[in-house]
């Protein structure tokens, strides 16, 4: 029971911090701290998880992904080319109701927080032909914003997803395909199938609209991103290596010069993100020194409670009080690795019950900014996610019971 009471202290610290506005970094180390003090400070426990967050080659191989996955974002952003997506988008397109869902789920692949609050005025344009209420178009942003989060290989949540719970990165990849397509489905049919008649730029004369511009800049805008998605999941490069050959690529592309890409290696240098990777590896190895994950494994073993209910039970709980995706894999992977090792099923409920947390959390970045661009009202923006949520949790739940139906 000790080894609960030191569980439940040390993540209420956490959450605490978190919710203060602490950086996640300084909270998951603060954490350790309260941890290594519950189970007894000692200097070797400390020196190990030291030892093996800084000697280990994942955890190089984490940060020196984010590294480039940043390069990347200062390429795109400053290049031209988000900006040259927007503008042409809708001309290429020739539908509002697509640029409803396209234009949130683009600028979510990008690693950005509350990045949200990019991709509302382009909703706000596209959605001006069927009368939206603020609560609709909150939701719509915010829904497709987040359908990548089970497959983007740039993410710094599945990076450490895969790392946490030992499951190569092109494995958890392929296991959760279906759960962004069915994320995309159920949003296009419950969103954005009921809107009635064309809107205007469905109804336009496009002659004058330069589509060879338009084209251009959705290929250099998509093509980074399936490239870096194939090299990692088809070719089976480590994420570093496939994110660096894609920014090396498009420094060639664009013809960045040496002050640009100088530019670029400084920029990407973000020590708020590299240092919460760390903490977070350095929390997860003081666990593992300190023996509380396994103490609460046993445990809850001898109440014969299933791995599904207690992983989920955690995933959710985490989600919400963290409102990060970070935050709940940080929280619960852990967990995922000594309960089941391997098991890519149990992964990817513990990643989707998880981010259904993290969509309901009133601590979620991306869905205060999102509210606040919109006016809308917070209770009615979340009935239609909480939904949504619903059958996601339902179709992972099966998945879990029955994976050859989805894996």
């Amino acid at each position: 029971m000790y080894a609960v009471l030191k569980i439940m202290a040390t993540l209420a610290v956490v959450v605490f911090l978190l919710n203060r506005k602490v950086k996640m970094g300084n909270a998951m180390l603060a954490g350790s701290g309260v941890l290594l003090l519950l189970s007894g400070l000692q200097l070797s426990q400390l020196q190990a998880a030291v030892w093996e967050t800084v000697a280990t080659p994942s955890t190089w191989e984490i940060i020196l992904a984010l590294y480039f996955v940043m390069c990347l974002e200062y390429q795109l952003r400053c290049g031209g080319i988000i900006d040259g997506l927007m503008s042409a988008a809708r001309k290429v397109m020739r539908s509002d109701r697509i640029l409803l869902a396209l234009m949130p789920a683009f600028l979510g692949f990008l690693p950005s927080l509350g990045g949200a609050i990019f991709s509302a005025p382009l909703v706000e344009n596209a959605g001006k032909p069927y009368k939206l209420t603020g609560e609709t178009k909150t939701a719509i942003n915010y829904w497709f914003r987040h359908v990548w989060e089970f497959t983007n290989p740039i993410l710094a949540s599945m990076l450490l997803a895969s790392q946490l719970a030992g499951i190569p990165l092109n494995t958890l990849i392929l296991s959760m395909v279906w759960v962004t397509v069915l994320a995309t489905l159920i949003g296009w049919l419950f969103f954005l199938t009921p809107l009635k008649g064309d809107s205007q730029s469905e109804q336009s004369d496009s002659a004058d609209a330069d589509t060879d511009t338009g084209y251009r800049y959705l290929i250099l805008a998509a093509g980074p991103i399936l490239a870096n998605f194939f090299l990692v999941v088809v070719m089976k490069l480590s994420a570093s290596l496939a994110m660096a050959l894609v920014v090396a690529a498009m420094a060639f592309i664009l013809r960045q010069n040496v002050s640009e890409n100088k530019a670029m290696l400084s920029h990407a240098f973000d020590r708020k993100l590299l240092w919460g990777i760390v903490a977070i590896l350095f929390f997860q190895n003081i666990l593992r020194q300190t023996g509380a994950i396994e103490d609460i494994a046993a445990l809850l073993n001898n109440l014969a409670v299933s791995n599904a209910v207690i992983i989920g039970a955690i995933a959710f709980a985490a989600g919400i009080l963290t409102g990060s995706s970070q935050g709940f894999i940080a929280l619960t992977f852990p967990f995922v690795a000594v309960l089941a090792p391997g098991d890519v099923a149990l992964a990817t409920l513990a990643f989707v019950v998880g981010v259904a947390g993290q969509m309901l959390s009133p601590a979620h970045l991306c869905l205060l900014v999102t509210l606040d661009y919109f006016k809308a009202d917070f209770l009615k923006t979340l009935r239609p996610i909480a939904f949504l949520e619903i059958i996601m949790v339902g179709a992972a739940w099966i998945a879990v019971k029955m994976p050859s139906l989805f894996m």
